[in-house]
């Protein structure tokens, strides 16, 4: 008998991920699978899109409406029905719900941030103060209860063109506006939330790093630049050492992805701003070679100590040219094409965005407001 079981196959991971958004979710779940883990999900909203792909082995609608004990029951209701191993979130609400959470779930969980690090984060003024509090280089801010005080404050002023304006609390580009001439003011009109973020516009390069981090410590790293026709990853050694900086300053714990630029005067990196959760690009990640997913979901006992990351790689995202040009086409602009038509239907539902998750976000009221007396920093570095 016991021979007998030694031979069995060992029985994929089952894990259970959190979701109230359709098309971040949904990148995350195709990562997952990726990694050979059947992925159930337990969420509402925009989220019911993902029981349409394929990958997803199981959709259960939940009945939370901001009742964290309510969710808790679900979860573990699910994780008996279902063996579940491992639990992960994946958008900025099931991030902060599960991190709230922990010490409560019946099982493992992905690596997450403790509430206070997460609100420190999302929130992009509170993350822009502690940055250039710290010694971590970051764009000036200042923050503006609407459009109005910030439209008289640039009259009066106190600040000066070039500024970016954004939500504080938002992600995917939602809202962001560039004002670099005075032609350009009258966008002040768009801004529909409060409060304003403003920060100094630095000339450069957008670019981005994916990290996943457990304690301060960078587990997995990935730097990358992204447009319209391509994604393609590289290495920025000044940007790896601003974001490790920041890890181990706060003890950092979890996935999350950094938008930052590349100033053009004197080449170094500026933070502009944190998503401390999964990012829409992750899977872009997975197809050139590195599964953030597959790290975060794996038992930290068999983690590697080894820094996992990934310098090089480039696809494009034009099937026409793919398939127009079939020779010219890398193996990695293959591997993107196939990665679409490999789930049709949910495929179709993002291109027809059939669920809009747009305003899926964690409510201002709900995060922590920063004050530096009141945030403790650990394993801090001397200032260099």
């Amino acid at each position: 008998m016991a021979i007998a079981s030694l031979l069995q196959p060992a029985r994929p991971m089952n894990g259970l991920m959190i979701a109230f958004a359709f098309t971040l979710p949904y990148h995350v779940l195709r990562s997952a699978a990726a990694a050979g883990v059947h992925v159930h999900v337990l969420g509402n909203g925009a989220s019911r899109g993902l029981r349409m792909s394929r990958h997803c082995w199981g959709y259960r609608e939940s009945h939370f409406a901001g009742d964290a004990d309510i969710l808790l029951e679900e979860i573990r209701e699910l994780v008996r029905r279902h063996e579940i191993d491992v639990i992960f979130p994946s958008d900025d609400v099931s991030t902060r719900l599960l991190a709230g959470l922990a010490g409560r779930l019946p099982v493992r969980t992905a690596p997450l941030p403790d509430l206070a690090t997460f609100d420190l984060f999302n929130d992009k003024w509170n993350f822009t103060q502690f940055c250039l509090e710290n010694g971590v280089r970051a764009p000036q801010a200042w923050l503006y209860d609407d459009g109005d005080s910030l439209r008289r404050a640039l009259d009066a002023g106190e600040i000066a063109l070039p500024i970016t304006v954004k939500p504080t609390n938002r992600s995917g580009g939602i809202g962001v506006l560039h004002i670099r001439e005075p032609s350009e003011i009258a966008l002040i009109d768009r801004i529909d939330y409060w409060p304003v973020l403003a920060q100094r516009h630095i000339v450069g390069e957008t670019i981005g790093i994916s990290v996943l981090c457990e304690h301060g410590r960078v587990l997995a790293h990935a730097t990358q630049r992204r447009d319209t026709a391509r994604f393609q990853l590289f290495a920025n050694p000044d940007l790896l050492a601003n974001v490790t900086r920041l890890a181990a300053l706060t003890g950092f714990s979890g996935p999350a992805n950094f938008d930052a630029v590349l100033a053009d005067d004197d080449g170094l990196s500026y933070l502009v701003e944190c998503n401390p959760r999964f990012w829409y690009t992750i899977y872009l990640s997975m197809i050139a070679g590195l599964n953030f997913a597959d790290l975060a979901l794996a038992d930290p006992a068999t983690r590697s100590s080894e820094i996992a990351t990934l310098d090089s790689g480039e696809m494009r995202f034009s099937w026409r040219n793919t398939l127009r040009r079939p020779w010219r086409a890398t193996r990695l602009d293959w591997k993107f094409l196939f990665y679409d038509l490999s789930d049709p239907i949910a495929y179709l539902l993002q291109r027809a965005k059939s669920y809009d998750d747009s305003d899926v976000a964690v409510p201002v009221a709900t995060m922590t407001s920063y004050a530096p007396l009141d945030r403790p920093v650990v394993n801090r570095p001397a200032v260099t």
